[in-house]
């Protein structure tokens, strides 16, 4: 798909699949040929971290990436380690200030935001969902003061273990702020294995959408399969951002063993069910 046409929608690509093997830069120009830009970068140590990072390589890699025009949609941490909904304060500043290493660091590489999971609840016996709710409050309300002082954008995860995994939920509180730079990462994935329909969410998201995940998941297996293998009915998507004039970027964020097999074939099927006139 090398030297494809500019597609009348903006897939971009994730480096998910790659963050143990090489670094984001090498993940980037694996995917550049499938037709992608706008990359959403998984920061883990050894891919792409702060603290490995001097100055001067933060200069050097924006350098590289502006250079082979390559665009940096947002970075992304894998919420395994931080919980900006924790019951435990020490553990919210800590993830507080893990984010707020990631948003300089995107700052510095010409990055637009960071993607962020809204905490995690144990699925078993979790603490009262106003409380977890009032943590997390806390927590974004520092974040986005990081995001103001380093002219960034939140862009917050939807995702099934969060206090707030569903779309009537994440409307209600990105509302409580009414900050522009708080947007909703909306997962298409992740909505179809908590039985959401992606259509009524993102319609009532619309006017707060700031990035799309796009990758396939039935409603008994949480995965992010290449597009196809699911159940989820991608030309109803793509379809409902043309109705409601979404702007950004969907991100194609398959996580596979082959990554740019399922990652090619998925572009090429979302792009064969775009609507005739395009999203525009």
């Amino acid at each position: 798909m090398s030297g494809m046409p500019n597609l009348p929608v903006r897939f971009g690509g994730t480096t998910f699949s790659f963050m143990w093997q090489i670094t984001a830069l090498e993940a980037m120009r694996k995917l550049r040929p499938l037709g992608l830009n706008d990359f959403d970068v998984i920061t883990v140590p050894g891919h792409l971290w702060p603290e490995e990072m001097t100055t001067d390589q933060r200069r050097t890699l924006r350098w590289e990436l502006e250079g082979e025009g390559t665009r940096l949609e947002s970075l992304n941490v894998p919420a395994l380690d931080v919980n900006l909904a924790s019951c435990v304060s020490a553990v919210r500043k800590s993830a507080v200030e893990c984010y707020r290493t990631v948003f300089q660091l995107s700052a510095e590489l010409g990055g637009k935001g960071v993607v962020v999971v809204p905490g995690r609840v144990s699925g078993l016996l979790p603490p009262a969902l106003s409380d977890s709710v009032n943590w997390l409050s806390e927590s974004m309300l520092e974040l986005l003061a990081v995001a103001r002082e380093l002219d960034q954008t939140v862009l917050m995860e939807s995702h099934p273990q969060t206090p707030i995994p569903r779309y009537p939920e994440i409307l209600e509180f990105i509302e409580r702020f009414g900050d522009s730079r708080l947007k909703v990462a909306y997962d298409v994935a992740n909505a179809e294995f908590i039985g959401e329909s992606q259509k009524e969410a993102l319609i009532a998201l619309s006017k707060h959408l700031g990035q799309l995940h796009l990758s396939d998941a039935t409603r008994t297996s949480w995965k992010h399969d290449r597009v196809g293998k699911g159940s989820i009915d991608f030309k109803e998507v793509l379809e409902t951002l043309e109705e409601i004039g979404f702007q950004g970027v969907s991100i194609v964020e398959v996580i596979s063993s082959a990554a740019e097999q399922d990652t090619r074939q998925s572009v090429q099927l979302l792009t064969e069910m775009l609507p005739k006139e395009g999203l525009e």
